[in-house]
């Protein structure tokens, strides 16, 4: 049994406690669920944390050891609702004493011992280092915020929140962990259908999409950062991103803005009605016509290929509002061979999408772009 002193914090996610407790301590009660892919099932994705950096480890592990060593900020927990009670101190307004324990189960929930009571959701790398200090330098209190039951859901927002923020981690992840939200949001919806495309077995990403920004294990055919294909997206879907997740939540995702306008964001009428199948299938349908256009170049996974890397995808995902445009006078599906009549305009061949014609990064995106823009002035002159 563990027992903490703690304080009660009320923010609009829910409460959560502050307290302070050994670092030993809580190596003993804590967990980490890396976000991985399940072996043996390469489709599967769990867990939240980022894989341990073998480098920022080491340098932990050493620094932990130091006179001067110190973590200020806290590391955030969630503890399984059965594991905790929470007792008021009587005489100390606010202030409670916050008991960790095993939990023996029942009919529905298997029991729990206290070395898996808590999960850690931010400071693993802190954490872990704490385990090759020195027993000789004595204690190493951490002050930790503490969700009691937050759900996997609300484990995924906390840790994405806290490092979007705060620090720089790699962003594939942090929209993976979408797969979690509650609610629709601008976010969730490229992430949902990033996904749905690298999972379509007939579509142009099949299994072109690295989940995690990492290749998928067996994999050799991934040429696109999960981060990449949505950002794409989400400059088609409604502008005030951050705000639309608030309204999602509240149930007001429908309530267009007031300059909202489809000819500038095409993907907005969609979003409102949550049609999003049909955000699916025009997306698929466009980059399926630029597949029959340039075969070749867009299905060879080789190095000094463009069209589907980074720099082809940002050109063609930015054209997608020009060309839909070109064949519709009000939001519906465009399909395949409406998408092809366009591209067949464009005066490019299989040999010319290499990174000697187009430098890889924004100004080699920027000129595809432009170029693909000029064949639909062309055409109108």
């Amino acid at each position: 049994m563990k027992t903490l002193k703690v304080l009660k914090v009320d923010q609009p996610i829910g409460e959560f406690y502050i307290g302070a407790i050994n670092s030993q301590d809580l190596i003993e009660i804590s967990t980490v669920e890396i976000r991985d892919f399940e072996e043996g099932h390469p489709d599967t994705i769990d867990g939240i944390q980022r894989q341990l950096s073998k480098s920022r480890l080491k340098e932990l592990s050493e620094y932990v050891n130091l006179d001067y060593a110190t973590f200020p900020t806290s590391i955030i927990l969630a503890i399984h609702r059965h594991c905790v009670e929470i007792r008021p101190i009587i005489g100390c307004d606010g202030l409670f004493d916050l008991i960790i324990n095993d939990w023996s189960g029942d009919d529905d929930t298997k029991a729990i011992p206290i070395t898996e009571s808590a999960f850690v959701i931010d400071g693993q790398h802190r954490l872990a280092g704490l385990t090759n200090r020195h027993s000789t330098k004595g204690p190493f209190e951490l002050n930790v915020s503490i969700f009691v039951g937050a759900d996997i859901a609300d484990q995924a927002e906390i840790f994405s929140r806290v490092n979007l923020a705060q620090t720089k981690v790699n962003k594939s992840l942090m929209y993976d962990l979408l797969d979690y939200a509650k609610e629709h949001s601008p976010y969730k919806v490229a992430h949902d259908v990033v996904v749905a495309m690298n999972k379509d077995n007939s579509g142009p990403f099949y299994r072109k999409i690295k989940r995690l920004g990492i290749r998928t294990p067996g994999q050799e055919n991934e040429t696109l950062a999960q981060a990449t294909v949505v950002d794409g997206l989400l400059r088609h879907l409604p502008k005030k991103q951050e705000k639309e997740r608030t309204k999602s939540l509240f149930g007001w995702a429908g309530q267009a803005e007031p300059d909202e306008n489809w000819r500038d964001r095409i993907f907005v009428d969609f979003y409102r009605k949550e049609d999003f199948v049909s955000i699916f299938l025009i997306v698929s349908n466009y980059f399926e016509a630029a597949r029959r256009r340039w075969p070749s170049p867009w299905d060879t996974p080789e190095e000094g290929q463009i069209l589907c890397r980074t720099t082809g995808y940002n050109a063609l995902i930015r054209f997608l509002k020009e060309a839909y445009l070109y064949k519709i006078t009000k939001p519906r599906i465009v399909e395949v061979d409406e998408f092809l009549e366009i591209f067949k305009m464009v005066q490019l061949n299989e040999s010319d999408f290499t990174r000697d014609k187009f430098l890889p990064g924004s100004s080699g995106s920027g000129e595809l772009y432009k170029l693909l823009c000029d064949s639909l002035k062309n055409k109108n002159d």
